[in-house]
């Protein structure tokens, strides 16, 4: 009776200790995790929200998206035609149109207006709109005629750049005199417009990368003549790709003083591989080739047009499952303190934004904070675990935030990680905070917060003292701290 007894303790003492992140650990901790907040050479950034952009494929029949995080806003996919059904041209949604009896070519912008009023109608906003697939008709030349008579179809429907780019431009100046007067000029100046779409890919793009560079220049040239201030920019792949036009794209645009805003990858990494999911490494290879290079315009912004953690793909390449949950919710955290170290900025996500809501929930609360840059010390036990964490300063709420994360490319990894998380604060010693913690139950899915305690700061220094914790974290997981000043609690 006495040895079940003990045995029950025993399991009750190791629950408690893998639930709270706050109870500490008496062997060394195996990574250090550490910022000074009181030293200003650490701001980077004021952090931004950057998981509320949504793809939409021609939205006819409006849109579904989470809005649990609220201000979720769609990017308009195709909009504009030239798409494919069943492997054969659907004409019906295109808005550029040859009229085989009289000769000519049309506008017909209905279907373009219901797309965007089923968005605003639903109170959500549009991030962008997405210039892509050219309606079948631009594959007809001025008389229009068919090369051989018959259109070329691809994987995404039109992919064949626009036979006369006179034609294409004098429609795009078509198309934003229609938003302009039907929406409003300040309303599309908050919207911005991507021309082509994965550009690299072949079954989006079938010319060749000085014909869309060319492509390009008419296009911007077009928007800019209706909407002078209008937001303009393109998407390609990622940099190691094969086809990774966007470092060439850069290099062209700062040569021949061509504009951009932005300029958006797409990023499938496989849940399971290393060298995807190696962040440092990733960024280095896929982000900073074309946005760290001399060339980059630094008033423009990088974004992820496209992303999904996966775990396979289809051998067309166009769909794909998704990872768990709780790969989802470790992953996007580490993938954000990539954006927030290196100045990224939106994520462009498919579905509707509920692989990892409880890691989203975590990042949206500190939006508005100031991001601090931070180190690590120690080794992760295998070549496949990464473990990190973002550090933050709530200026109007006295309010720290850590939110460290467990990702490991090895789906059976079973190892937690030992932590130590230090960080050097604006107060005396002996100052006593309220600290509360919350980690990320894998099993449940499930992310509750500890009670609030109050913790006594350390230090020699007159004005400036220190907080340390020690933590268990468990693989796939995430943890968050909230460190409050107790005069402000």
């Amino acid at each position: 009776m006495i040895d079940k007894k003990i045995s029950r303790l025993s399991k009750t003492i190791i629950i408690l200790f893998l639930l709270s992140p706050l109870i500490s650990i008496k062997a060394q901790a195996q990574i250090v995790l550490e910022t000074d907040f009181t030293n200003p050479t650490n701001v980077k950034q004021e952090m931004r929200y950057h998981l509320n952009v949504f793809n939409r494929i021609t939205p006819l029949n409006g849109v579904k998206v989470s809005k649990a995080n609220g201000n979720s806003k769609i990017c308009i996919v195709r909009p504009l035609g030239g798409i494919a059904s069943k492997g054969k041209a659907d004409i019906t949604k295109d808005s550029y149109k040859w009229d085989a009896n009289s000769k000519k070519f049309y506008t017909d912008f209905t279907l373009l207006k219901k797309q965007i009023d089923g968005v605003f109608n639903q109170g959500l906003g549009i991030h962008q709109i997405v210039l892509d697939n050219p309606s079948w008709a631009f594959q007809r030349n001025e008389k229009g005629e068919l090369i051989r008579d018959s259109l070329k179809i691809s994987t995404y429907g039109n992919a064949e750049p626009p036979r006369d780019y006179k034609a294409w431009g004098n429609y795009l100046k078509d198309v934003m005199a229609f938003l302009v007067e039907t929406y409003g000029e300040e309303r599309m100046l908050k919207t911005q417009f991507d021309i082509g779409r994965e550009i690299g890919t072949p079954t989006h793009w079938s010319g060749t990368k000085a014909q869309f560079f060319e492509f390009y220049k008419v296009s911007i040239t077009a928007i800019r003549e209706v909407l002078p201030k209008a937001k303009v920019g393109t998407h390609f792949l990622w940099g190691s790709s094969n086809k990774a036009w966007g470092i060439d794209f850069v290099k062209w645009s700062k040569a021949n003083k061509v504009h951009y805003d932005f300029v958006g990858v797409s990023f499938y990494p496989f849940y399971d591989k290393p060298n995807r999911t190696n962040f440092k490494e990733v960024y280095a290879k896929d982000f900073a080739v074309i946005k760290d290079i001399p060339e980059w315009d630094e008033k423009a912004k990088l974004e992820m047009h496209e992303y999904a953690l996966i775990k396979s793909l289809s051998k067309a390449g166009n769909s794909f499952v998704n990872a768990s949950e709780a790969h989802q919710n470790s992953f996007i955290v580490g993938l954000m303190k990539m954006f927030y170290e290196n100045n990224m900025q939106n994520v462009f996500q498919w579905g509707q934004g509920t692989k990892h809501e409880l890691a989203d929930k975590a990042l949206f609360e500190m939006q508005g904070n100031i991001y601090y840059k931070s180190k690590k010390k120690g080794a992760e036990l295998s070549k496949t675990s990464y473990v990190d964490a973002i550090f933050s300063k709530d200026v109007s709420k006295r309010k720290y935030n850590i939110l460290a994360y467990n990702y490991n490319a090895n789906p059976k990894a079973a190892a937690s990680a030992h932590l130590k998380i230090s960080a050097k604060i604006n107060i005396p010693p002996g100052t006593k905070v309220k600290v509360r913690s919350a980690v990320y139950n894998v099993k449940e899915d499930l992310s509750p917060w500890s009670k609030w305690r109050e913790i006594t700061t350390n230090g020699n220094e007159k004005n400036k003292s220190n907080i340390s914790f020690e933590a268990e974290l468990p693989v796939f997981s995430f943890l968050k701290y909230e460190v409050i000043l107790s005069d402000s609690y």
